[in-house]
């Protein structure tokens, strides 16, 4: 192929490349349109689409259950970042800019007193996202969201995901799907606080936190972090660890948590752990979140 002299493809600055006689494309693969015909442009810009969505199979379960389609859509305005231990989102009451999708690692969502005290209220993994309710809505995070486990996730832009919303029903389909999720493990979360008790809890949590975190080797989990996701003393955080550990299901040091055991740590957690799992076959059964990201 060759240059054509200072000639631009009109859907980017790039120069146009010569293909046949009565076509150009720039060096993207982008169609000029004057050279070509309309439905031509139209199939060949398709298949393109087409197989960068083959590629892009992401492991963030709100991404896999959407449409071929609306991924495509979705793919160009997605970059992915580093999360990084201990980084704020999003503080209390700030505006919501970016929608952010882990495909691993672990946000924590907090609620802050009056009186300055805190209390965790939700993890976020690669079973869903923040921002992508709150973007469509009043557009203020009324939650501080920091990153617990470090991994990486898709952010992009809250006119970019409102765009794709709007123009979807499928899509709008899949966030429905998504809200009802968060319902129903918010109204699970209260029950399971006041009728389990706190060792019961907290190896549910180790469970949760592995799971939706993508199964990390080990999890950077802070007495500071236990105490207000248990909503109990960092002393009592220790007492259970230490436990646990000595049960044989984790391993804890200096903050950081290797469960050892599964099936015991499952069979030593409330029955909300179980609970979690069908909730999320049944309302979201195209995410496959056990396989993905193993």
């Amino acid at each position: 192929m060759t240059r054509v002299g200072d000639d631009h493809c009109r859907r980017c600055p790039r120069p146009t490349l010569i293909a046949r006689p009565k076509r150009q494309v720039c060096n993207v693969g982008h169609i000029g349109l004057q050279h070509a015909t309309k439905s031509f442009a139209v199939q060949m810009l398709a298949k393109a689409d087409a197989s960068r969505v083959t590629d892009f199979q992401p492991a963030n379960a709100l991404l896999r259950s959407l449409s071929p389609s609306d991924l495509a859509r979705l793919a160009p305005d997605l970059t992915l970042i580093d999360l990084v231990t201990s980084d704020i989102l999003y503080e209390m009451e700030d505006r919501v800019d970016w929608v952010y999708l882990p495909e691993d690692g672990l946000l924590s969502l907090i609620t802050v007193m009056a009186s300055g005290t805190s209390l965790e209220t939700s993890i976020v993994g690669r079973e869903g996202g923040f921002g992508f309710v709150e973007a469509l809505g009043s557009g203020v995070a009324y939650t501080r969201v920091i990153v617990q486990i470090p991994g990486k996730a898709y952010r992009l832009s809250r006119a970019a995901w409102t765009t794709a919303f709007e123009t979807s029903a499928a899509m709008r389909k899949a966030v429905h799907r998504q809200v009802e999720l968060l319902q129903a493990e918010s109204r699970q979360a209260i029950a399971c606080h006041g009728l389990h008790t706190v060792r019961q809890r907290f190896n549910r949590w180790m469970l949760e936190c592995d799971e939706l975190s993508g199964r990390p080797t080990t999890m950077p989990l802070k007495q500071e972090f236990l105490a207000v996701v248990l909503g109990v003393s960092r002393p009592a955080v220790t007492r259970i660890a230490l436990d646990a550990q000595k049960h044989g299901f984790i391993r804890y040091s200096r903050g950081v948590v290797t469960i050892v055991d599964h099936p015991a740590l499952e069979r030593a957690s409330c029955e909300c752990r179980a609970s979690l799992q069908y909730l999320r076959r049944v309302l979201v059964p195209n995410a496959e979140l056990n396989e993905a990201g193993r």
